[in-house]
């Protein structure tokens, strides 16, 4: 049986080492396994960085990533829109976030369709 869709919204503190923003597993997700999430990088002027990997779900201890989304810069007080169509439908999805020059903060809304 699918399991609902999944909508949300986080916040946190980025460093200057890749932070995991977000990890959802897609399987079963609305039946479609598609995803959007919206991120916004909250400091007024420093630049943020992100990138999306994609994993099959699965139960291995070191699981092999593909890139959804390489290393992208967002500018201070921007907001960008992050979508997987194309992906398979039991995949994980892992949104990460960095800012170089100090500690940020960031906002990702999500939702599963």
């Amino acid at each position: 049986m699918l399991q609902p869709f999944l909508n949300g919204s986080r916040s946190g503190t980025t460093t200057s080492a890749y932070v995991e923003a977000l990890r959802i597993s897609l399987q079963g997700c609305g039946g479609q396994g598609k995803f959007i999430a919206f991120l916004k990088n909250l400091h007024s002027s420093n630049t943020m960085y992100y990138k999306v990997d994609l994993y099959l779900a699965n139960d291995a201890a070191s699981p092999l990533t593909k890139a959804g989304k390489a290393e992208t810069s967002i500018s201070g007080s921007t907001q960008v829109e992050i979508t997987t169509t194309e992906v398979p439908y039991n995949v994980i999805v892992v949104i990460s976030v960095k800012q170089n020059s100090a500690a940020g903060t960031y906002q990702l809304d999500y939702s599963t369709y």
